[in-house]
């Protein structure tokens, strides 16, 4: 039958196993060597209860070869500790303090190679009790220091570690001075230990939070940052940038039409009215393509194009047209200004759905065939005039 002390001593063993494996897997999520330390932490203070009744014998065991594992666990235990204590406290500390808490890793790890000099000279463990009551009280200087200058992390750990400090400080005293040994030491530790896996955990879950929330930060200014650089300032619809990129890149959906809108005679408009009048013409075109199905750009200018999604994309040019001329009289009308502004309109239809370098200068041949004709028109190119050249007197025209 399983004794209640196995069934404790078991959950212990699992507890600090699960911490260690969360405080990894954490560590690999975020790239934050803390939740690592942590989880060398808790593995530590799990190998250094194996040191402990059921398994070991007695608290009070006098064996070399007893003394020597739990001095080399316990020698892990405050490596890892300095580890944390050195990422989160060492920084803030300058000077002499700030040194001698990075000094916690070394020293832990030193102790617990030493182990080894304990299997044949026992006799000599008063030596690394006083050590060990160096580091506790460097480390309760260090902490009280930064609960004096107002550290939060401070504050957590000084209450994860307090249960574990006073047990360890008074085993060392006890040890060091050869005042015989404490009572209960393996209980006091262990619920100690407990005590600072649970107090830690709960610091890191709200390190893991502010994580979370810079992460969501940054990803946010990277989406803005991005949709700044693809955004037309003036206009508030995607940019030349994005046009090229859908020439280059198959999109993801597949489009019906390309056309290129322009202006007819912006430049008269800009000289006659001024440019911020220029600006809000510019701003209705743009508010009018945005309504048209399908993805809208200004590419240049006073010209813009439309990558366009609509089975009947050539109605919906005509009616763009319209809705342009109707748009912009009402904005001027706003500014006691009256003026007639037309766009030209070169379409070309898109046989497989995805826009090219070659879709673009047959739908530019369209555009320029509709300024030629007399402007505020549509002109669609079709097949059998993907040969005619263009006449670059055209392509001049404003």
């Amino acid at each position: 039958m399983v004794e209640m002390s196995d069934m404790v001593a078991g959950g212990y063993y699992a507890s600090t196993a699960l911490f260690g494996l969360g405080g990894a897997g954490f560590a690999l999520a975020t790239r934050d060597r803390l939740y690592a330390y942590f989880a060398l932490h808790a593995l530590a203070v799990g190998a250094l209860a194996l040191t402990f009744p059921p398994v070991s014998p007695a608290a009070d065991a006098i064996e070399p070869w007893h003394i020597a594992c739990r001095i080399a666990a316990e020698g892990l235990v405050v490596a890892t500790i300095g580890l944390g204590l050195g990422q989160l406290l060492a920084p803030r500390l300058s000077g002499l303090l700030g040194q001698a808490i990075r000094c916690v890793f070394p020293i832990g790890l030193m102790a617990s190679v030493s182990s080894l000099w304990f299997l044949f000279n026992v006799e000599t463990v008063f030596v690394y009790a006083l050590v060990m009551l160096a580091v506790i009280a460097t480390i309760i200087i260090a902490l009280s220091v930064g609960i004096a200058r107002g550290y939060r992390e401070a504050i957590w750990i000084a209450v994860a570690l307090a249960p574990l400090l006073s047990v360890g400080a008074i085993a060392a005293v006890m040890d060091g001075f050869e005042l015989g040994s404490m009572q209960n030491y393996a209980e006091g530790i262990l619920i100690g230990f407990a005590f600072e896996l649970v107090c830690i955990s709960g610091l890191l879950a709200l390190r893991f939070r502010a994580t979370l929330r810079e992460r969501d930060a940054a990803m946010a200014e990277a989406i803005a940052a991005r949709n700044a650089s693809e955004i037309d300032a003036l206009t508030g619809i995607a940019n030349r940038r994005v046009f090229e990129d859908g020439l280059r890149t198959p999109p993801h959906q597949s489009y019906s039409a390309l056309a290129v809108v322009d202006c007819d005679h912006f430049k008269l408009i800009n000289d006659q009215f001024g440019h911020a009048t220029g600006d809000v013409v510019l701003q209705s075109i743009a508010r009018c393509l945005a309504g048209v199905p399908g993805k809208a750009m200004r590419i240049g200018g006073e010209e813009f194009a439309i990558f366009l999604t609509a089975h009947d994309w050539q109605r919906e040019l005509e009616l763009l047209r319209e809705a342009i001329a109707h748009q912009a009289r009402q904005e001027l009308a706003r500014l006691q200004i009256s003026h007639n502004v037309t766009v030209s309109i070169g379409a070309v239809e898109l046989l497989q759905g995805h826009p090219t370098g070659k879709t673009l200068m047959l739908a530019d041949k369209a555009l320029y065939r509709a300024k030629r004709l007399g402007r505020n028109r549509l002109e669609i190119h079709h097949p059998y005039q993907a040969k005619a050249p263009i006449n670059p007197a055209i392509a001049c025209a404003a």
